[in-house]
């Protein structure tokens, strides 16, 4: 197989030239997942929860010490705002969760890893056709003299 780009010799099952970098297969479309990555989502959980809990606390704080809110208010408002936070909780729990249950993706995601094994074998697998010569060589080949035709 040889590189539409450059024109090197490239090993059967790779995707890119490892001379030019140029796609070897442009019309071929890599499905990529939707939505955010699962670890993302976690850590949002965790941020989300820890954040709002320590906020909700501060402010119902300062609620009933600074401004003397009545006993009402500072409960309304710490119901509505522990309401928030597990709202968003569980919104990014439903993402979570959606993206578990699509195998699709993870069929997709295993694919993908193995052409990319297939690939980095066949690169390591590719070495030089033939030995590159020493530094030495090719000085000593450079100062030899070179018969001159013509002068008798």
């Amino acid at each position: 197989m040889y590189c539409s780009s450059c024109g090197a010799a490239v090993p059967p099952g790779l995707s890119y030239c490892n001379r030019c970098g140029a796609d070897l297969h442009p019309n071929e479309k890599v499905s990529k997942r939707s939505g955010p990555a699962p670890d993302s989502l976690v850590a949002a959980i965790v941020f989300v929860t820890i954040f709002g809990l320590v906020a909700v606390i501060m402010l119902i704080g300062m609620m009933s010490r600074v401004l003397h809110a009545s006993d009402g208010l500072v409960n309304g408002f710490a119901g509505v705002a522990f309401l928030s936070v597990l709202l968003v909780d569980a919104l990014f729990a439903w993402l979570l969760l959606r993206s578990k249950k699509n195998p699709e993706a993870n069929i997709d995601m295993v694919q993908l890893k193995e052409t990319i094994r297939a690939e980095l074998h066949a690169a390591q697998t590719s070495g030089l056709a033939q030995p590159v010569g020493s530094v030495t060589d090719h000085t000593t080949r450079t100062l030899e003299p070179v018969p001159v035709r013509g002068k008798d």
